[in-house]
């Protein structure tokens, strides 16, 4: 796994942290429990998601408050567009003279509005082999990966251990659903991690012919589950929260990336039906509008 690829799981590993810890923090307050009656400390929470949100926001038929407060979590703690972002090097979801991480940054902390939340950013394989990392710890379960007998992979040369994860593209569709997914759709994916696209289902043999077209993940991965996605400390959180985060990003304008690469197996994984009125702007990029309605 590359250098870069390693900094974002690590540092979306401590960014989620924080979100726990706010959920920790929010889930024993009147604010949740409430479900946003205006209590002062969701108030203020509410306040700042529309200061930091990156993006304008469509909120004819929204809820405000759930949008504001959806902002803060995504954009405040959770950093959804570290790991959804569709830019890439140098400034990755940074706009031009906005990277923090730079000498120079006039703009100060400025996110990329083109390719937030578009998805495309590659996180390596769900478990590189272990021989191509010098075997595993001892006592490492499983000891080594994959598998006996699952062939060589031309294009590392290594057993084959799956394809390289992609994440997906969170914005909304023409019909304003975040990834094409309904809201009971997205709490089960922030509970239980399920793929409802099955891009990358489990391997079922070492001869299994999905591993020729590089799309399958060889067990004990669990390729009916989200890989990489930090499902399992999201799904600490209360459906208000779930809930508000659904209806932000129900309130972002929508990308259609048709720039970044797609995942293994899923050409169109990171296409999105825009429709004519919710289309964002997406100079340089050479977006247009997909015909092709993804997950409808």
């Amino acid at each position: 796994m590359k250098a870069q690829q390693r900094f974002k799981i690590a540092a979306g590993a401590v960014l989620t942290l924080g979100l726990i810890a706010l959920v920790g923090r929010l889930s024993n307050s009147p604010a949740v429990h409430a479900q946003g009656n205006g209590t002062n400390d969701e108030g203020q929470l509410i306040e700042i998601g529309y200061a930091i949100a990156p993006v304008p926001l469509s909120l004819e038929g929204k809820n405000r408050d759930m949008v504001g407060l959806g902002s803060f979590i995504v954009n405040a703690q959770a950093d959804c567009n570290g790991c959804h972002t569709a830019g890439g090097p140098p400034n990755f979801n940074y706009a031009n003279y906005g990277n923090p991480y730079f000498l120079n940054h006039p703009l100060g902390t400025k996110t990329d509005p083109t390719a937030y939340l578009a998805g495309g950013s590659p996180f390596g394989q769900a478990v590189p082999s272990s021989a191509s990392v010098g075997g595993f710890p001892i006592g490492s379960i499983p000891s080594s990966y994959p598998p006996n007998g699952y062939p060589i992979d031309p294009t590392t040369g290594f057993p084959y251990a799956g394809p390289v994860i992609i994440s997906r593209n969170l914005t909304p569709d023409k019909n304003g659903l975040p990834e094409g997914h309904t809201l009971q759709q997205f709490k089960e994916i922030l509970r239980t991690g399920k793929d409802f696209d099955n891009i990358h289902p489990t391997c079922q043999s070492d001869t299994d012919p999905n591993i020729a077209l590089g799309i399958c993940v060889p067990p004990p991965v669990d390729g009916s589950k989200l890989q990489v996605m930090p499902w399992p400390l999201f799904h600490n959180m209360t459906d208000h929260q779930i809930e508000a985060i659904y209806e932000y990003l129900s309130a972002i304008p929508c990308i259609d990336n048709t720039f970044s690469p797609p995942a293994a197996g899923a050409p169109n994984e990171l296409r999105n039906d825009c429709g004519a009125a919710n289309q964002a702007v997406v100079p340089g990029h050479a977006a247009q509008s997909s015909r092709r309605a993804r997950r409808q």
